[in-house]
């Protein structure tokens, strides 16, 4: 697919939110920031970063990549919808039917792959505190220990009751898996996101992706004694690599817009069907949240889809509109209460920013 990558008008407008964030970073004691706006008609429209990749470091470029934590989530629902386009998956698809052969706790049986994208599986938050400190870091292949897990997971009692919302990274490893259960290609769930995601979007749209803690820009937690220290870029950077589908992924901030301008009407718009699917509240309109996305009604009455994602080092915050047709993306490499209200703040100034250059 091809499409617009950058409008003429981004330095100018780009000056306008640089200012925005390096008010914010200033008042809230941050490392760094960096922020996108972008639109299907126009591509990027707006880019800017302040601040160092790790505290007393280098400046933070425009095309590092960023920790996007769970935002990783409604691109996996992507990643199935995808298998659904190709003739490998459908919706609807149950767990009995996809790992059929396997042994499964009846409690798993008629579980819908929707129920694992919209958290109403009865899976439990998070694997097991061993498992994410040991047997989800013993070296195996990372589709080895996702399997593993996995299919323990599946063996016994759901943890939660079927169909009431209980937010589930848990579910969504479970969901990767599934993936390369139904692809029957032998692919891990990394290399089909290549394929089926990212090889498949708009020109530009990608840049910087991949799994696992950026190469650059260094996340943050609070210090024993205070202020924020910087993560590194190892291992203990990030939460176990099978964790991916739930949320390991980094990327820049025009690769992220690109990456989702196609969730909105437009000229590289994905099919109606499958905007539609990903999209729509479940089970119900009543619902707050789709297949990866947090679903809201603005204060115009119009919606909004929305997700924020960290790992507890880097914090990313996601907004589309659809009216007036705008993706932004906002990015800290921190977190905490500081980062949170950042991130709050400047998410309702560009919000309030693209509404006012729509006009």
């Amino acid at each position: 697919m091809t499409g617009p990558v950058m409008a003429e008008t981004i330095p100018d407008k780009s000056g306008q939110i640089r200012a925005l964030l390096e008010t914010a970073r200033e008042r809230h004691g941050l490392i760094g920031l960096g922020a996108v706006v972008a639109t299907p008609e126009d591509g990027i429209i707006a880019l800017a970063v302040t601040g160092e990749r790790v505290r007393g470091g280098a400046a933070i470029q425009a095309a590092d990549a960023w920790h996007i934590g769970s935002n990783t989530k409604m691109l996996t629902g992507l990643g199935w919808a995808r298998l659904v386009e190709a003739g490998s998956a459908r919706w609807g698809m149950t767990l009995g039917e996809i790992f059929e052969g396997e042994t499964l706790h009846p409690g798993w049986q008629d579980v819908t792959i929707e129920e694992l994208l919209a958290h109403r599986s009865g899976a439990g938050a998070n694997p097991g505190v061993l498992w994410m400190t040991g047997a989800g870091r013993n070296g195996d292949p990372v589709a080895q220990q996702r399997a593993s897990l996995v299919a323990s997971t599946l063996q016994k009692a759901p943890a939660g009751k079927r169909g009431a919302f209980v937010y589930s990274n848990l579910g969504y490893i479970i969901a990767g898996r599934a993936m390369e259960q139904v692809a029957g290609t032998g692919e891990t769930y990394e290399q089909l996101m290549r394929r089926l995601v990212i090889e498949q979007a708009p020109q530009g749209a990608g840049m910087g992706f991949g799994f696992g803690p950026p190469s650059a820009i260094q996340g943050h937690k609070g210090g024993l004694f205070g202020g924020l220290r910087p993560v590194g870029t190892g291992p203990s950077a990030d939460n176990a690599p099978a964790f991916a589908s739930a949320g390991t992924a980094h990327i820049s901030l025009a690769g992220h817009a690109l990456l989702l301008l196609p969730f909105l009407e437009g000229p590289q718009a994905l099919p109606d069907e499958m905007r539609r699917r990903l999209m729509m509240p479940y089970p119900d309109a009543a619902a707050e949240y789709a297949m990866g996305w947090g679903v809201q009604t603005g204060r115009d009455g119009k919606p909004v889809y929305l997700h924020a994602g960290s790992n507890t080092m880097w914090l990313s915050q996601v907004v589309v509109l659809p009216e007036p047709g705008a993706v932004i993306i906002v990015n800290t490499n921190a977190a905490g209460k500081q980062a949170d209200e950042a991130i709050r703040e400047l998410t309702g100034q560009l919000i309030g920013w693209a509404q006012e250059n729509d006009r």
